[in-house]
């Protein structure tokens, strides 16, 4: 696999200097830049040793996906504008992470709102080259898509070549998730996340997490893509390359 660490793009030397193959970055950081800002993003990107390869937090929490008077001209708007940057600094993965559903809102209508925003991310995604991973969260964080068969459920529904799976790790186990649905992905998963999920925190050899079964459930679906750390790094220069160490031996086992 090919791993990597949710940074800026202003540490992409750092980050290759420690083995690393890839940064993910953040799609609304992208898309609100100016015009000058997004240029010199593209610059710095083309010149570093590693690239940003994949994007999270699709949209800004000022655009609205459920519930009602749900602007979905405004959402084509902003997604047409924001993978169209994507496509222009080259990253070919755009993370969509589960939103809240407003209280008391069917959540039927809810999940029929979203196949409509997944259809228009899926097709702005054909558009411009790059797929979007829809990443299941921990209930702490959303009201639906908190468990993987959910998220496999719905991307099927949806049924678009370009709006495909994301596990994240860290929630799969917060939600008492198991490596037998991650095996029930397949070929649907396009992306994957990682971290320690007590505390949320760079993983170690010490941790009592079972890195090696996730791992296991990777290899038996033939997963062999990106990898990206994403949690709080307080001390980069130290954790970082116990991570990468972690990641190795994992993936080579």
């Amino acid at each position: 696999m090919r791993f990597g660490v949710c940074m800026p793009i202003e540490q992409a030397e750092f980050i290759a200097k420690l083995g690393f193959d890839y940064l993910e970055v953040s799609v609304v950081g992208l898309a609100e830049m100016t015009e000058a800002q997004f240029a010199d993003f593209l610059q710095k990107n083309e010149a570093a040793p590693i690239h940003a390869e994949a994007a999270n937090c699709m949209f800004p929490g000022s655009i609205k996906l459920t519930g009602d008077n749900v602007d979905f001209e405004a959402i084509q708007t902003y997604v047409n504008h924001a993978i169209g940057r994507l496509a222009q600094a080259g990253i070919k993965i755009g993370v969509f992470g589960s939103r809240r559903v407003p209280e008391n809102f069917p959540r039927e209508k809810a999940w029929e709102q979203l196949k409509t925003v997944a259809k228009i991310l899926g097709d702005a995604g054909e558009k411009y080259g790059v797929t979007i991973a829809l990443e299941p969260l921990r209930h702490e964080e959303t009201n639906i898509f908190t468990m993987q068969p959910e998220a496999l459920k719905f991307v099927k529904e949806v049924n678009h070549p370009h709006f495909k799976l994301l596990c994240d790790y860290y929630h799969l186990i917060s939600e008492n998730g198991t490596p037998e649905m991650v095996e029930q992905c397949g070929d649907i998963l396009v992306h994957t996340h990682i971290a320690n999920p007590v505390g949320r925190v760079p993983m170690t050899p010490q941790d009592t997490a079972d890195y090696k079964a996730f791992f296991h459930a990777l290899h038996f679906i033939g997963y062999n893509a990106r990898m990206s750390l994403e949690c709080p790094v307080k001390n980069p220069e130290t954790q970082l390359p116990v991570v990468l160490e972690v990641l190795h031996r994992c993936d080579n086992e």
